[in-house]
């Protein structure tokens, strides 16, 4: 597997979304779907694409311990297949959310970067938002925080 290998991936993968602006993508490593932006990098060490998917906002203050704890405890506890991490923007204090896909896994198990962007990462955002919902809601109504159970993906 090489850089000629992802680059034929996101080719392939602009082409089944209808995203005219290849090298753009190739160039920047973004891409704007619906509300959400997406990164796209290449990590050569690891053979592997890792995707990134801002989760947005944590709107009140006060909300930021059990999202934190939430993220921290998101990560203990999973177990799936593309290893999705939860971590925090440096900038901007958004929660993020990194998937990594083996080059080996799109490319052998003949598996499209459309299908793993649409039917399993973008999901991810949904699941995040109620569980994040879930979590302060429970939080502001007297009760005590108490994380989710599973996994996110």
């Amino acid at each position: 597997m090489s850089r000629e290998d992802y680059v034929e991936l996101i080719r392939d993968f602009c082409e089944e979304v209808g995203v005219e602006d290849v090298g753009g993508l190739l160039d920047q490593g973004v891409l704007q779907l619906g509300d959400t932006l997406v990164g796209f990098e290449y990590l050569d060490e690891r053979d592997e694409l890792r995707l990134l998917m801002d989760l947005g906002e944590i709107e009140a203050e006060e909300d930021k311990a059990p999202m934190l704890t939430l993220l921290l405890e998101a990560n203990l506890n999973n177990t799936s297949t593309y290893l999705p991490t939860f971590s925090i923007h440096p900038e901007t204090g958004h929660p993020v959310v990194a998937y990594h896909v083996p080059l080996a896994t799109l490319l052998d198990e003949d598996i499209g970067l459309a299908y793993v962007v649409d039917e399993q990462l973008m999901p991810l955002l949904d699941e995040w938002k109620s569980a994040a919902r879930q979590a302060t809601s429970k939080l502001r109504a007297g009760g005590e925080f108490v994380p989710l159970p599973g996994t996110f993906a």
